[in-house]
């Protein structure tokens, strides 16, 4: 019995050790999250309880079309920057399509399917979670420039961790910043290989 109780011990401690050092690199990562980053031009994003709201907006040097049409494409996202493992369209079409993505996050490999939703007539994009540890309820909005040359994408949702355990309101922050920007990089990448950008060849060059 007395060795039986202390291999639960052990366990118990191998098990904690992991999570604390688990948790710990998920808090280091969450570091060069904070404060301003490149690819956001403005954030809002306030907890309460468990609940995140969040608006995020981005700037893309090309036209809405062409914006929008690379929202339709999320298959291409897939490997444009190194977060985004795989992004597999399951089923949908021109109006909506249910898409599973595997997603590094702080470190983390995250798995989710998510549904978009597509209203050209709004230049609005829908998602929401279908299977994942987040429950996401949101949209991109897609405004244009007076030059038509540049597009805004205002991302605005409503957040919701379904983790066992409580995650820091600074992690959360961070892990929602860090996903946004990495899908406007990619959004960025794919039109600038498809000679849509309207971006010069010096900030070509600081995207690469």
């Amino acid at each position: 019995m007395r060795n039986v109780i202390i291999v639960l011990v052990l366990v118990a401690a191998a098990a904690g050790a992991w999570i604390f050092f688990k948790a710990r690199g998920v808090h280091q990562a969450a570091v060069k999250w904070e404060g301003q980053v490149p690819e956001i031009t403005s954030e809002d994003i306030k907890k309460d309880k468990d609940v995140v709201n969040v608006k995020l907006t981005s700037r893309i040097d090309a036209p809405i079309d062409d914006v929008f049409a690379a929202f339709q494409s999320p298959e291409r996202s897939q490997g444009l920057v190194e977060e985004i493992k795989v992004a597999k369209v399951l089923s949908g079409d021109d109006k909506k399509k249910t898409v599973e993505f595997h997603i590094t996050t702080l470190g983390q490999l995250q798995v989710l399917t998510v549904d978009l939703t597509y209203q050209k007539d709004k230049n609005q994009i829908g998602i929401k979670t279908v299977e994942g540890v987040i429950d996401i309820d949101g949209a991109y909005a897609l405004s244009p420039s007076p030059d038509g040359k540049k597009t805004l994408v205002t991302y605005t949702a409503v957040q919701k961790n379904k983790l066992p355990l409580p995650v820091p309101e600074s992690v959360e922050r961070s892990a929602i910043k860090e996903q946004f920007a990495n899908l406007m990089r990619a959004i960025k990448k794919d039109l600038q290989q498809q000679g849509k950008s309207t971006a010069d060849a010096s900030e070509l060059r600081l995207a690469a």
